[in-house]
């Protein structure tokens, strides 16, 4: 089976994410949203959940006065749905980042930047 490149970018991120920040490897998910399937999985998928237009990436790590960072990636001429510009503007308004991007570079630089005071900032993060 030969990967499509919005696929490859999407496992080198999660990659360079995992080796930059090990200690975080739990906290990057991502969400196969874009997976072909029969009508009759379609309907299961949706009756478990799953809906159109969530971004391809969450970071479960609140910094800078965020929850988490939601993060699109595209490829190419891929553009923003407007399933998936309305996910990221319900989140932002919810008290998440949430960006686009175009590529690994993008991604990275996007990472970064959320994560700038990551190191600095090792203080433990209790959950509820």
């Amino acid at each position: 089976m030969s990967l499509k490149p919005e696929q490859i970018e999407h496992i080198n991120v999660i990659n360079w994410f995992n080796y930059t920040f090990p200690e975080l490897e739990g906290d990057m998910h991502h969400f196969a949203n874009e997976r072909k399937c029969s009508q009759q999985e379609g309907r299961t998928l949706k009756r478990m959940g799953v809906k159109k237009g969530v971004a391809d990436f969450f970071l479960a790590y609140p910094a800078d006065g965020y929850h988490g960072f939601w993060l699109e990636l595209k490829v190419g001429k891929n553009k923003l749905t407007q399933e998936q510009q309305d996910f990221l503007s319900r989140k932002s308004s919810r008290g998440y980042l949430c960006a686009s991007c175009w590529g690994l570079e993008d991604a990275k630089e996007l990472i970064l930047t959320y994560l700038r005071n990551y190191k600095k900032n090792t203080t433990p993060i209790g959950c509820i």
